[in-house]
Order: structure tokens, then C-alpha cells, then sequence
């Protein structure tokens, strides 16, 4: 069954999988989404999302961004998708980062989400140039290595550009984590501390202008 609602959104019931896609093509400029949250760490410092229209985007002609607001400082800025609550899933989108004077330049996507002090992050980082997997528990921010040959090891190095579509994706089943960048698997890893169900969404720092097209996230189980 398929049913498709103003936000482009589709939902799916096959075979007890249940996911979610959203384009947000069908949106209005300035607008927020239906099924959508934002929340913020700080909550003294507003964070800004909004659709936008995007000439470039995958998807045209609309994006889902946080954008450069007077006071838009907030420190980890977060939009998430409340449609699909799941313990194990796949997650994708596509993103970008937009150019600005602005140190830090990165973005990322959430799974297990509780509240804003507890989640997995995937994040990406276009001044650091690398890709890396955190778990944010009871506010701390911890690095998870990858599996490798090289014990210790936290994510992969990975020349982000800004201005530069890149789809990425998760596959998460319980303590077991796979990264896929642009459709080619990046890594492994294993964490098992965030086991309880939880909402995916969209993440920023220090204000990072980015971008999202075709998010999508498919429940398993």
C-alpha cells in the first residue's frame, strides 16, 4: 500500500517493514514540514530549519536546510523526523554543506533518538575532512572506532567539499552499524549502549548552513 501526502511523503507496509521518504517537493517555501521536530541542545539558542527551493537539488525543486538566521548560534541544531519510531533500520539522505565564513562546516544524521542529550550520530565534517560515528549519551559526545586493522581507530578521513551533493546511509541493527558514502560501504562498526527504539533525523553545528533532499528511513523490526 502507498500513500502519498502533500510533503511527498511515502509510506510503506510490506511484509512488516514499515519506511518513510521525504522530498519535500510539495512544500511551500519557508515552511516546515509536517512530521518534523526541531530541537536544539541549548534551547536559548535557536536554531533555524526551514524548505527551501533548490535549483541543484536532487529532488527539485525543493530542500529541507538550516540556514543562516541573526540568531541562529546554536551550538548542535536538530530536525527530527517523528513519523518513525524503530530500533533497527536503514537511513539515508543527501546533503550539502554550504560555503560561509564560518569555522565550522558540518553536518550529519541522528538514529536512536531520545531527546537532544542522547542519540547516534554519523557525522561529517568539511573542515576536519573526515566522516566519524558518535553516540551522544546524557549529553557527552563519544567517538565509536570502526573496525579496521588499526585498533582505535574513529572514522575515515574524506575530502568534503562544500557546495557538493553527497548521498549517505546507515544500516543499523542492533549493536552492529554499517556507513554507506555515495553508495560504496565506508565502514563498520560496533556499539551496543543505545539499544532502545528511537527517531532518526538531521543534525548541525555552530551553526553550519546545510541542505537535505530524499531522506529516508526504513524500519526493520
Amino acid at each position: 500500500m502507498i500513500l502519498r501526502t502533500a510533503a511527498a511523503l511515502i509510506t510503506f507496509n510490506l511484509f512488516g517493514l514499515v519506511g518513510s521518504t521525504v522530498n519535500f517537493d510539495n512544500l511551500k517555501p519557508a515552511s516546515f514540514p509536517p512530521y518534523w521536530t526541531p530541537a536544539t541542545t541549548r534551547p536559548q539558542e535557536p536554531a533555524r530549519w526551514e524548505v527551501l527551493r533548490d535549483s541543484t537539488a536532487p529532488s527539485r525543486p525543493n530542500v529541507f536546510a538550516q540556514t543562516l538566521g541573526v540568531n541562529n548560534t546554536s551550538e548542535f541544531a536538530l530536525a527530527v523526523f517523528d513519523k518513525v519510531v524503530c530500533r533497527d533500520g536503514d537511513l539515508s539522505v543527501k546533503f550539502k554543506i554550504a560555503a560561509s565564513a564560518r569555522k565550522i562546516k558540518t553536518a550529519g544524521i541522528v538514529w536512536r533518538y531520545q531527546d537532544p542529550q542522547n542519540y547516534y550520530l554519523l557525522h561529517f565534517s568539511v573542515d576536519e575532512k573526515n566522516i566519524v560515528l558518535f553516540r551522544v549519551e546524557n549529553g557527552q559526545t563519544h567517538p565509536i572506532p570502526v573496525r579496521s586493522d588499526k585498533p582505535g581507530r574513529f572514522g575515515v578521513s574524506h575530502d568534503l567539499r562544500t557546495g557538493q551533493w553527497y548521498v549517505a546511509k546507515v544500516i543499523f541493527r542492533g549493536g552492529s552499524i554499517r556507513v554507506l558514502f555515495g553508495n560504496r560501504q565506508l565502514f563498520d562498526a560496533v556499539d551496543d549502549s543505545l539499544s532502545t527504539a528511537g527517531k532518526t533525523g538531521l543534525w548541525t553545528r555552530g551553526g553550519t548552513e546545510a541542505s537535505f533532499d530524499d531522506f529516508r528511513i526504513d524500519r526493520k523490526g
